[in-house]
């Protein structure tokens, strides 16, 4: 099975939170955005969701039923398939498609799924699944009888920015599936929810899908102008952009050979929609120009896949990360929504009558085969080799300028610089925030020592009659009922509804924490103390499980509860426990990479701006625009670039993520967990190396800094030829560096050096 990334357990818990919220609201049809990076797993999460809201003691009395609606047959089959594989077929939801319209309605937990296509249209003759016959119901029909057994509808939309924004489409939501929520899925949704409105939204940041390795760290392209600087030997334009991919495909294998792995890099080639490849002649057209060049270049037959309306060949297997197959020819059919890690490298081929980025295949090759990143960053990396025009290119980006630009502006190392080595570290990503099969222990250690069990009522019995038959969406209203009369009604609560109840006071009891000490997430976490609650209890108190659901119950109604304290402190006994596991887990998963400093080259997108240095070993030096800058690491750049820092050779700007970048860990007394830090600044001086970070004011005082320079000074004691520290601004007197062995900052820079350039 699949294990999520910590980004995805919180985006799931997010949307959870937020379906429970909007359940309670008297309106229908009330929307709920989930806005995901391509490549994060959106799928993978709704799954997570759905089996969670099947299993949420939050929602253990509702009755859902769901329709999953998208915009093409590829996109339905395809989710079903990742559905059906992640649940492995032990799971309490029904998968099914049109053809479980026999059955008369929706069933519990029941995911139906269904191309658009098949329901759109003016005419009976166009909705093919809305044509009456006597045999099977209509899909309005089989709606309508789900509604009439009191099921709420969930709609979840695939990829919504594609068309669900049309007439006939909200016609069909709110007249025939009438849901209560509607789920859009999308990279890049068309509507985001204002704060009057009564909706739901929920973001997954694209750098927290970058650091838990699912995806690449950033897209490099080629565009037409930058192929007109290139040597080109007499190609033409097409057969350019095919060479620089075959050299890059075949770069990307020895990499990932070097490393050990067994992988056959995938080259996409898209051609233009315009092209004449799909016509009874492909005489001229662009698919025979490309198949004629792979086989001047001794490409094989079996080597090439082909994934048109009209023709497709050796796509069997193609998602294989062994499979023979190097390149793909396709138009739009593996644009949106297909998955296939092993592919690396993209050639769009730019439309002749209306020329359209389409950022959607970008997203084909930003998945990870392993979902982690490699200590090669070249790996880390996606290729696009294009002859769109710059402008093209970022116009097709203007929706969201802040977010998901491409990176088409290039920094190269000066010919005259020799780069260093450093060893750099690499960090994955693990820590949950919930409690462990460890805690069992911790809790028998806390009740050992702090139960008394004879103080609990081995005979009480729960009993509500408001629950029987009734439809619960206010669970804290629910419990308050409970404590306040649990004991004095007459109606004795079924097993089910116990149970329901056990597991939805742990979830409670869990979430409700204030301390930060016993936070943790309830949704990894309820089921936990339920089983050390059991483990430990069902030893002390002879009894059926029946009743003993009964007795802890009703102990954690009660507001004079027994158990209720032990298990507040057990949970606070536990943390030391858990950082210490977190600690270990994040050494497994560390790793140390040679990089070169300076880089090759570094790309950047339209964010940033370029200027000429005289010592900058990258050409041009490319900074944050004066919107988004740092003055203060302008005012440094300046410097390093001055006259007066005479010892200065070169210098670098170092990133501030990614493989690709130098990074050393720290460690974050806040959080308890290993984290990276990026210094600012790699100088080349006439006697070693200096690596400093700039701080100044509120920042250069903070905790955080003083553990990234303690983590500085450790690293560059145990170099030969480094020093470093970090760097603030000290008016007329120019700069000052921190060289202490622990790290101290106040407005007198005491025990401060002197920054000598």
């Amino acid at each position: 099975m699949i294990s999520l990334k910590p980004f995805q357990e919180r985006a799931v818990s997010k949307l959870l939170d937020s379906i429970f919220d909007l359940l309670s609201k008297t309106s229908s049809n009330i929307p709920l955005i989930f806005k995901s990076p391509t490549g994060s797993g959106k799928t993978i999460m709704i799954a997570q969701m759905l089996r969670d809201l099947a299993s949420d003691p939050r929602f253990s009395f509702n009755d859902f039923a769901y329709v999953w609606l998208t915009f093409n047959e590829e996109s339905y089959v395809q989710s079903k398939s990742k559905l059906a594989a992640y649940y492995g077929g032990g799971n309490e939801l029904v998968l099914s498609d049109s053809a479980a319209l026999r059955n008369g309605k929706l069933r519990r937990n029941e995911v139906f799924f269904i191309n658009w296509q098949k329901l759109k249209g003016q005419s009976k003759s166009s909705r093919i699944l809305r044509r009456e016959n006597e045999a099977t119901p209509t899909f309005d029909q089989f709606l309508q009888a789900t509604h009439d057994a009191n099921r709420t509808v969930i709609l979840i939309i695939d990829e919504e920015h594609i068309g669900s924004d049309t007439e006939l489409a909200d016609r069909l939501i709110q007249d025939v599936i009438r849901p209560k929520i509607v789920l859009r899925v999308s990279a890049t949704p068309k509507y985001i929810p204002t704060l009057a409105e009564i909706a739901g939204y929920v973001d997954v940041p694209r750098q927290e899908v970058v650091e838990a390795g699912l995806i690449k760290e950033k897209v490099i392209f080629q565009t037409e102008e930058d192929l007109k600087r290139l040597d080109n030997s007499g190609l033409d334009q097409d057969d350019l952009l095919l060479q620089l991919a075959i050299d890059k495909r075949v770069e990307t294998y020895k990499a990932y050979e070097a490393m050990g792995v067994n992988i056959n890099p995938l080259v996409l080639i898209q051609l233009p929609n315009d092209d004449a490849s799909d016509s009874a002649s492909i005489a001229g057209s662009k698919l025979q120009l490309v198949l004629d060049f792979l086989s001047h270049k001794g490409v094989k037959s079996s080597e090439i896949a082909i994934w048109l309306s009209a023709e497709k060949e050796n796509l069997e297997d193609l998602e294989d990360l062994r499979s023979p197959v190097s390149y793909l020819l396709f138009k739009q059919a593996a644009a949106t929504g297909w998955d296939c890690p092993r592919a690396s490298v993209l050639v769009m081929f730019r439309e002749i009558k209306k020329p359209a980025f389409a950022i959607q295949t970008i997203g084909r090759i930003l998945r990870m085969p392993f979902g982690e990143h490699f200590a090669d960053p070249k790996l880390n990396a996606g290729y696009v080799y294009t002859n769109y025009k710059r402008n093209e290119v970022v116009a097709a980006y203007s929706k969201n300028p802040s977010e998901n630009l491409p990176a088409i502006n290039a920094s190269i190392r000066r010919e005259e610089i020799e780069p260093v080595l450093l060893d750099s570290h690499v960090l994955s990503r693990s820590d949950f925030n919930d409690l462990g099969d460890s805690f069992q222990r911790t809790f028998e250690q806390t009740a050992n020592s702090s139960l008394d069990i004879a103080q609990l009522d081995e005979n009480a019995r729960v009993k509500l009659s408001m629950i029987v038959g009734a439809e619960v969406t206010d669970f804290d209203a629910l419990v308050g009922s409970l404590e306040m009369n649990g004991k004095n009604q007459d109606q004795e609560m079924s097993r089910f509804d116990i149970e329901n109840l056990y597991n939805l006071m742990c979830y409670r009891f869990i979430a409700s924490q204030v301390d930060p000490q016993k936070k943790y997430a309830p949704e990894r976490s309820w089921g936990k103390l339920k089983t050390a609650l059991n483990t430990y209890l069902s030893k002390s108190i002879s009894t059926s499980r029946d009743q003993l659901y009964q007795i802890i119950v009703s102990d954690l109604i009660s507001p004079a509860s027994v158990l209720a304290p032990v298990i507040g402190k057990a949970l606070g006994a536990y943390r030391s426990v858990r950082d210490a596991e977190v600690t270990m887990k994040a050494s497994k998963s560390k790793s140390i990479i040679s990089i070169e400093v300076p880089p090759q080259s570094i790309h950047f997108t339209d964010n940033f701006e370029s200027i000429e240095t005289k010592k900058g070993a990258m050409a041009p030096y490319w900074k944050p625009k004066k919107e988004s800058g740092n003055r203060n690491e302008d005012r440094f750049q300046q410097l390093l670039d001055s006259d007066d820092a005479k010892s200065v050779i070169w210098w670098h700007k170092n990133g501030d993520s990614g493989s690709s970048f130098f990074a050393i860990p720290y460690h974050d007394d806040v959080t308890g967990t290993e984290r990276l830090f990026y210094p600012d600044w790699i100088i080349k001086t006439q006697t070693g190396f200096l690596i400093v970070d700039t701080k100044a004011g509120i920042t250069a005082a903070s905790p955080e800094t003083a553990q990234k320079a303690n983590a500085l000074r450790r690293w560059v004691e145990a170099q030969a030829g480094f020093d470093g520290g970090i760097v603030v601004p000290d008016g007329p007197n120019g700069w000052k560096i921190n060289r202490q062995e622990s790290y101290v900052f106040d407005l007198e820079l005491s025990g401060w050096d002197v920054l000598s350039l």
